[in-house]
């Protein structure tokens, strides 16, 4: 995940750190061909992310060392596999390799730049809104896709499990969430609603556009089945040129087609529960 907010003291993933070829497991060189070129793209906090030109084909390569961020790696490469034939915009997972302390994972390469990166050039009104639009749109598909077999697990809830795992990563690392934070999200929880297949992160950072409209959708290792408010209150997270009027959360809304979160919803969830994350 992109966008989490774990310390950059709790971080393995350093920002000069360079993936060179020669590190590349040998079964993922035999996998896709002579590798011509490999490229960076802006990097996340978790993963090294290099792009890998063959001769007739652009591949992802994913590399994380470090426990927690192998497990991510682990985890959406799982998801990416049961998701493939849903119909979502999600990249094609081919191999997932273990090298020493180091985890690979090869996928495809999705032709598009983040919503947040095409927003913040700031594009004309019309453009911005069709963007937008289509990010609504794309999380109304995700809700209403049926949540794989696989992702759920009817023995504890989601709201549950990932308290638990706000609590493991307060004692483990260090995040920006507090004890008495979660003490309060743990006692005044929001009333249930049916759970439906959630990404976990589903920010403009995540949502890949091609010309305004929604290309991909990546980063899935929070996948699960679990309360959509906490996808809709992560996609209207307030950013330079982005959900920072009415009008935008408007446009989303009007796509999204769904109930609206109250206030008190969004800051349960953007406020209170992704501070752990």
């Amino acid at each position: 995940m992109n966008t989490r907010t774990l310390s950059e003291s709790a971080r393995s993933t350093r920002k000069d750190e360079i993936m060179n070829i020669q590190d590349v497991p040998i079964e993922i060189i035999e996998q896709i061909g002579k590798v011509q070129k490999i490229t960076f793209p802006r990097q996340g906090h978790t993963s090294i992310v290099a792009i890998l030109d063959t001769s007739n084909k652009k591949y992802i390569i994913k590399k994380t060392e470090n426990d927690l961020y192998n497990e991510w790696l682990s985890e959406e490469y799982k998801v990416l596999q049961y998701l493939y034939h849903t119909g979502l915009p999600v990249p094609k997972a081919y191999s997932y390799h273990v090298k020493n302390k180091s985890r690979w994972v090869l996928m495809d390469y999705i032709e598009g730049i983040s919503l947040r990166e095409f927003l913040s050039r700031e594009p004309d009104l019309k453009d911005k809104e069709k963007a937008i639009s289509n990010f609504g749109l794309c999380l109304k598909k995700l809700h209403e896709c049926p949540c794989p077999i696989e992702l759920q697990k009817h023995d504890t809830l989601w709201i549950d499990t990932i308290l638990s795992k706000a609590e493991y990563n307060l004692t483990h690392y260090e995040v920006d969430g507090s004890e008495e934070l979660l003490k309060r999200l743990k006692e005044v929880r929001p009333n249930p609603i049916d759970n439906t297949l959630i990404h976990g992160d589903y920010t403009i950072d995540n949502v890949l556009v091609n010309e305004c409209n929604v290309v991909g959708v990546i980063d899935w290792s929070g996948a699960a089945y679990g309360d959509p408010r906490y996808d809709v209150a992560l996609a209207i997270r307030p950013k330079h040129n982005a959900f920072d009027n009415e009008r935008d959360k408007e446009i989303f809304f009007n796509a999204y087609g769904k109930l609206r979160i109250t206030d008190e919803e969004y800051h349960y969830f953007e406020d209170g529960i992704y501070n752990f994350f």
